[in-house]
């Protein structure tokens, strides 16, 4: 709580980190890499504008939605044109290609590097490159599969598990460079945008424990959770974590930071990456 509320200026419009605050400046130098405030980094910040701010566009029977949705986690997110103001919907992948053969608007950027950042979540992902996007165009129609089969949408477990599923044929992931992380995040923006139901902070966290990555070890520096916790007492954790959070924070703090408990499993993985020294 006390780790929020510090950082809590920086969502400020005004606001400039102190020169002997090594935890400020650090955030603000990379705010998709360590900002906990998970809907207020500069990418999904864009995102939620140009691509989640209209369900019924995003969850259409074309796929286009989903189309943007993999490029923008699987390609672009964490790259200068994600964070830039030239960011936006793509119609068609003859309307991405046209963009970037007319130079997208901005002379002083161009080719690969300025919209794939390979570090943007940490290790250097190999596989992401523009080429993924003519394959996340052909398997666009593929989210009729799983959200339009019944009136009820499907949970986060069941699109997680669905997102990080092989194909049957090839055997190879049903869509490439999309891992437990990346679906896990996807899951995280389907939610806030109003297209999942909200899970319990007990059903985020057993998806969380499944991929067992940054915010699992997020709580273990925070000495909530031993090393090689089993799964139930990492959501019980968890879940007690969400609930004394909920309590403690003002209305107020949770609408300015945007809390859930989607954005607490953003934070504990903040904590792990700037590391516990800053704090």
């Amino acid at each position: 709580m006390k780790f929020l509320r510090r950082l809590l200026p920086i969502l400020s419009s005004s606001f400039h980190p102190p020169p002997d605050d090594k935890l400020l400046s650090k955030i603000v130098s990379n705010l998709d890499y360590y900002l906990p405030f998970r809907q207020h980094g500069p990418s999904l910040k864009n995102a939620r504008l140009e691509i989640y701010s209209d369900i019924d566009r995003l969850a259409s029977e074309d796929g286009i939605g989903f189309f943007n949705i993999l490029a923008f986690r699987g390609v672009f997110f964490g790259s200068p044109f994600a964070q830039s103001p030239h960011y936006r919907w793509f119609e068609s992948l003859s309307d991405w290609e046209h963009f970037y053969d007319s130079g997208n608007g901005n002379d002083d950027y161009d080719g690969e590097e300025y919209y794939v950042r390979k570090t943007c979540y940490g290790q250097a992902q190999t596989g992401r490159q523009l080429s993924l996007l003519p394959s996340y165009w052909e398997k666009r129609l593929l989210w009729n599969d799983l959200f339009k089969k019944s009136e009820k949408p499907p949970t986060v477990k069941q699109v997680f598990r669905w997102l990080t599923s092989s194909s049957k044929i090839t055997k190879s992931t049903l869509f490439p460079n999309i891992g437990s992380l990346t679906a896990l995040l996807i899951c995280g923006d389907l939610v806030e945008a109003g297209i999942l139901p909200m899970p319990s902070a007990k059903e985020w966290a057993d998806s969380i424990a499944k991929m067992g990555k940054g915010s699992k070890a997020g709580m273990e520096k925070c000495g909530l959770v031993g090393n090689g916790c089993s799964r139930e007492e990492f959501c019980m954790a968890f879940s007690s974590l969400d609930q004394a959070l909920e309590a403690e924070l003002s209305q107020e703090e949770k609408d300015t930071m945007g809390y859930n408990s989607i954005m607490l499993e953003h934070t504990l993985c903040k904590i792990n990456r700037i590391g516990v020294v800053l704090f």
